[in-house]
């Protein structure tokens, strides 16, 4: 039997051993429980334009991109620039009149005045079809600047996905088509994305290998994406087109679009596009010119970043578009406040 008083001692060297074991019994808890997760932040955007410039001075746009080379230096800050929309804010737009940045129109069809497209529709498989036929088009385009030397500022490579959107509105303006039997929607390219073919030391005359489109048509547009792959070299041109997308649309009403786009010659390609949040379509497979686009240090690259604007076969009408938001991710924008897309099927 331990006595009363030895009894009282051991639990107090008992509770003094434990209190010495208390902290060191902590830290040692502390060292083998698992770290916190990292909580990952959202990517941010490796390209942003927001149109926040002066409306009065058009200059300030104009050095950020390009502007289409065949139109006239003179024209550029009329058909480009920065006016207030009653959103409540800046936004971009551009102007395309007759004549602007015309190519493929010889002086017997300038003399004759024989446009591609009227309120009528398109002309352009006639004239296509004629001996020597082409078909003269038009545009007034803004382009993300890049070096192509080096690549400085490219933000759509081969083989590397990018997520991007834009918002565009299409002005009262546009003409309102009503195609005559044998006729297609005219022509009309809002957004572009090409790597041009070469043969030869000569251009190929290439189609982009993305592009979406917004034809007149009524008192709507007919708004669909396209994504072009072959070999545009060959005699004759074999090349691929798929279309994705195909909705119809108001005018005078801003539209979302958002794209998911993996370039690439082989079936690795893939191009996923959004309206406004929605899924619309998507395509899986090759894209652009494997054999003769164009390439830099031996390696593919896109030579023709992202243009926005208006791309058009010949016409007399004027037609203006406004574009907002123009932003470019190299990683999975999920849970940016400017992505917001339900899932893509599979």
């Amino acid at each position: 039997m331990v006595p009363t008083g030895k009894r009282a001692a051991s639990r107090g060297s008992r509770a003094g051993l434990d209190a010495r074991r208390g902290p060191a019994a902590l830290l040692l808890l502390a060292a083998l429980a698992p770290a916190p997760a990292v909580a990952q932040q959202t990517p941010q955007p490796v390209f942003t334009e927001l149109f926040a410039y002066d409306p009065a001075a058009p200059s300030q746009l104009l050095k950020k991109w390009l502007i289409s080379s065949q139109l006239d230096s003179e024209l550029q800050p009329l058909r480009v620039g920065v006016v207030e929309d009653p959103i409540g804010k800046t936004v971009g737009r551009v102007t395309v009149q007759e004549g602007d940045g015309l190519v493929g129109a010889n002086e017997a069809i300038l003399e004759a005045g024989r446009y591609v497209c009227d309120r009528e529709g398109s002309r352009a498989a006639a004239m296509e079809a004629e001996p020597g036929g082409v078909v003269p088009s038009e545009r007034a385009e803004i382009q993300v600047r890049s070096d192509r030397a080096t690549g400085a500022g490219e933000v759509v490579k081969f083989g590397q996905p990018v997520w991007y959107r834009f918002s565009f509105k299409i002005a009262g303006d546009w003409p309102q088509d009503v195609p005559a039997a044998g006729r297609q929607p005219c022509r009309t390219v809002i957004h572009q994305i090409k790597q041009d073919s070469f043969k030869g030391g000569k251009s190929c005359n290439a189609s982009p290998f993305f592009k979406i489109e917004a034809r007149p048509l009524g008192e709507r547009v007919r708004l669909f994406a396209q994504v072009a792959a072959g070999a545009p070299c060959a005699q004759p041109p074999m090349v691929m087109r798929a279309q994705i997308c195909r909705r119809d649309l108001p005018r005078e009403s801003w539209t979302t679009v958002q794209v998911r786009l993996n370039a690439a010659h082989d079936a690795s390609g893939r191009a996923d596009i959004w309206l406004n949040g929605a899924f619309c379509g998507d395509y899986q497979g090759p894209m652009a010119d494997r054999d003769n686009g164009a390439r830099r240090n031996g390696a593919p690259f896109i030579n023709a970043q992202p243009r926005f604007g208006i791309y058009r076969d010949w016409r007399l009408e004027i037609q203006t578009i406004y574009f907002d938001k123009i932003m470019f991710w190299n990683a999975d924008p999920a849970g940016h406040p400017d992505w917001g897309v339900s899932p893509a099927p599979g």
